[in-house]
C-alpha cells in the first residue's frame, strides 16, 4: 500500500514538472514579454488622462492661451525626432504626450502658489484610498478572524463557522466575478457591478475632498474646469473604455489581500499564544467520512503539494474532533483538536489571499493594456492635432525648419509640413458626406465631388477624401451606403465622417435624427466631423459662416453628449 502511494506521488509529481514546463514556463514568459512590450508601450498613466482633459479644457473655451503655442509644440517635436511625426496611433500617442508635457511645463512656470494639477490630485486620492482601505480591511480581516477564534476551554472552535465566514463568501465573490465576466463577454448583458460602482463612488468624493483643498489657490475659471474633469470621471467609458475602471478594480483587490492577511496572521498568532482547540458540529447526521471527502475536495488545491496531516486532518483525526453536545469535551484527543488549523491557514491562503493577489497583477497589466491601446482619437485630441499641424503666421526673422520639414513658405513666411500638404497618405482619411439638396444649391452633379472640396479639406480640417456620398437625407439609405464605404476602407485606418453643412441653416430634428443615424453606423467610436459652410460665393461654396450660426450649431452638437462628433468651419474666416 505504501510502495502504491509512493508510486503515485512521483506520477504526480513527473506530471506537474512536465506541464510546469509545457504550460507554466511558456505562461510565464509570456507574461514578462507582455509587461516589457506594455511597459515600452505605455507611456501613459491616467493621471496624465485627466491633465490632458483638464489642460483640453474639457471641451470648454482655451481660457486664452497663445494660438501659436500647439504650432510651436509640433515644431519642436518634430526637431527633436529629426522627422516629420507619424500620424499612425503610436504617432499620435507620443506627439499628445509631448504636448502634454509642454503644457505642464508651462502651466507650473506660470503658478505661484504651487497648487497641484488634476492628475497629481487623483492619484494622491487614489493612493490615499488604497491605505485606508487596505488598513480598515486587515483590520477588519484581524478582527473578525479573532472572535472566530475565541476559545473559553469549554467548547472548541467550530471549523465550519470558520469556513462559512472567512472562506465561503470569498469563493462566492470569486464566482460572482467570473460570471460577471462571462456574461460581459458573452455580450448577453451588462456585468453585474458588484461592489466597485461603491469603490468607485468614494474614490471619486475622496479626489473631489482633496482637489477642493486645492481650488482655493486658483481663478474662478480654473476652478470650473477642474470640476469639469470631476465629472468627466463618471463619463469616460465612451473615450477612455475601462481605463478608469481598473484603478478601482485594483484598490478591491488590495482590500481583499490585506483583508486575508490580517485574517491569516491573526490565526497564526492565536495559534502561537494560546492554547487552541478545533472541532465539528452539524445538527445534520454527518458521518467523519462524509466529513473526511468535504474536506478533501476542499484541500484539492494544495494536496498534491502536502500530504496529510499537514494538508488536510485524516480519517481518524475527522472522528476523533467531533463535537458532541452532551459529551463534552472530555473525550476528545488534543492531537485531533490542534489537527485542524494548518487546514483552515491554507484554505484562508488558498481562496482568499492568492486570488487576490493574482487579480491585483492582473489588474495592474489589464490598466496598462488599456492605457496602450488608447488612440487618442476622439474630437479634442482631432482639434488640438489639426492646431498644430496648421501653419500660422510668422514675423520674426528667419522661420523655424526642423528635419523632416519641406523648405517650401506658405504666404504667411511659415514653412508647411509634409503632413499637412503632403501626398493623401499623410493627412487622415474621411468619408466625405455632401448632402443632394446642397450639391443642388451648389450646382454640383449628382455623386460629383467639387472641384474644391479637396483643397478646402486639407487646408482647414487636415483629412483627405477617400470616399464622397451624395446624401439624399434618407437616414436608412444613407446609413447603408455609410457602412459599405467604411467596408472598403484600407486596413487599418480610421477614416472620418465629414458630413457638410450649411450653418445658416438651423439643426432642425430631422436633420439632427439623420446625423444620429449615419453616427450609428459609422460605429460609437468612429471620428464625425461636421463641417460647416456659410452662404455660397460667387467664386466657392466653401465659405465661413457667421459667427452666430456657428455658436448655435456647435452648441447643438455639444448637447449631442458625443465625444467623437465636434463642428468645424469649413472656409477661410474674413476676420
Amino acid at each position: 500500500m505504501h510502495s502504491v502511494r509512493f508510486c503515485y506521488r512521483c506520477y504526480i509529481y513527473r506530471c506537474y514538472n512536465d506541464s510546469r514546463e509545457i504550460l507554466a514556463v511558456p505562461i510565464i514568459r509570456w507574461i514578462i514579454l507582455q509587461i516589457k512590450e506594455e511597459k515600452i508601450n505605455s507611456n501613459w498613466t491616467i493621471s496624465d488622462l485627466i491633465d490632458l482633459e483638464y489642460f483640453l479644457g474639457a471641451g470648454s473655451e482655451n481660457d486664452g492661451e497663445d494660438p501659436g503655442f500647439d504650432r510651436s509644440v509640433y515644431l519642436s517635436y518634430a526637431d527633436e525626432q529629426g522627422e516629420t511625426p507619424r500620424d499612425d496611433a503610436r504617432g499620435r500617442r507620443d506627439l499628445i504626450r509631448y504636448w502634454l508635457e509642454k503644457r505642464r511645463e508651462r502651466e507650473q512656470a506660470a503658478q505661484t502658489g504651487g497648487a497641484p494639477l488634476p492628475g497629481a490630485a487623483f492619484s494622491e486620492a487614489v493612493r490615499i484610498a488604497k491605505i485606508l482601505l487596505a488598513a480598515l480591511a486587515m483590520i477588519f480581516g484581524a478582527g473578525l478572524a479573532w472572535s472566530l477564534l475565541s476559545y473559553t476551554g469549554r467548547e472548541p472552535v467550530n471549523v465550519f463557522t470558520f469556513l462559512w465566514v472567512l472562506v465561503v463568501p470569498q469563493v462566492g465573490l470569486l464566482l460572482l466575478l467570473v460570471l460577471s465576466v462571462a456574461v460581459q463577454k458573452a455580450g448577453a448583458g451588462k456585468a453585474p457591478g458588484l461592489v466597485y460602482p461603491v469603490l468607485a463612488g468614494g474614490i471619486r468624493a475622496l479626489l473631489q475632498k482633496t482637489g477642493r483643498l486645492a481650488e482655493k489657490k486658483l481663478d474662478t475659471q480654473k476652478k470650473n474646469r477642474i470640476r469639469e474633469v470631476y465629472f468627466l470621471l463618471g463619463k469616460t467609458r465612451t473615450v477612455y473604455g475601462s481605463v478608469f475602471f481598473w484603478p478601482v478594480f485594483i484598490a478591491a483587490q488590495i482590500a481583499g489581500v490585506a483583508f486575508n492577511a490580517g485574517a491569516a496572521g491573526a490565526l497564526l498568532i492565536k495559534v502561537t499564544i494560546t492554547d487552541l482547540a478545533f472541532g465539528w458540529q452539524t445538527t445534520l447526521r454527518l458521518v467523519p467520512e462524509s466529513v473526511h471527502r468535504i474536506v478533501e475536495i476542499i484541500a484539492l488545491p494544495w494536496s498534491w503539494l502536502l500530504s496529510p496531516p499537514t494538508a488536510h486532518p485524516g480519517l481518524e483525526q475527522i472522528a476523533g474532533s467531533q463535537m458532541i453536545l452532551k459529551d463534552g469535551m472530555l473525550h476528545l484527543a488534543t492531537t485531533d483538536l490542534v489537527a485542524w488549523w494548518p487546514f483552515l491557514l491554507l484554505a484562508i491562503l488558498c481562496y482568499g489571499l492568492f486570488p487576490r493577489l493574482l487579480l491585483t497583477a492582473g489588474g495592474i497589466l489589464m490598466k496598462r493594456r488599456a492605457l496602450t491601446g488608447l488612440g487618442f482619437n476622439h474630437a479634442v485630441c482631432d482639434r488640438l492635432i489639426m492646431q498644430m499641424k496648421t501653419p500660422r503666421l510668422d514675423t520674426g526673422g528667419t522661420p523655424y525648419q526642423p528635419a523632416g520639414i519641406r523648405p517650401e513658405a506658405s504666404e504667411t513666411g511659415e514653412l508647411i509640413p509634409d503632413t499637412l500638404w503632403g501626398a493623401a497618405g499623410d493627412t487622415m482619411p474621411a468619408i466625405v458626406v455632401f448632402p443632394e439638396e446642397i450639391a443642388d444649391i451648389a450646382g454640383i452633379g449628382a455623386g460629383e465631388p467639387p472641384e474644391d472640396l479637396e483643397t478646402a479639406l486639407r487646408k482647414y480640417l487636415g483629412v483627405h477624401c477617400v470616399a464622397f456620398i451624395a446624401g439624399e437625407m434618407d437616414a436608412r439609405e444613407d446609413s447603408r451606403r455609410v457602412r459599405e464605404a467604411l467596408e472598403h476602407a484600407p486596413e487599418k485606418t480610421s477614416p472620418r465622417i465629414v458630413i457638410i453643412q450649411e450653418a445658416w441653416q438651423p439643426p432642425i430634428r430631422e436633420t439632427l435624427s439623420w446625423i444620429r443615424s449615419i453616427r450609428g453606423a459609422a460605429g460609437k467610436s468612429a471620428g464625425m466631423i461636421i463641417a460647416l459652410v456659410g452662404k455660397p460665393a460667387a467664386n466657392t461654396f466653401f465659405t465661413h459662416p457667421s459667427e452666430t450660426d456657428g455658436n448655435t450649431w456647435e452648441k447643438t452638437i455639444h448637447r449631442m453628449d458625443d465625444p467623437y462628433i465636434r463642428t468645424e468651419m469649413l472656409g477661410e474666416d474674413p476676420r
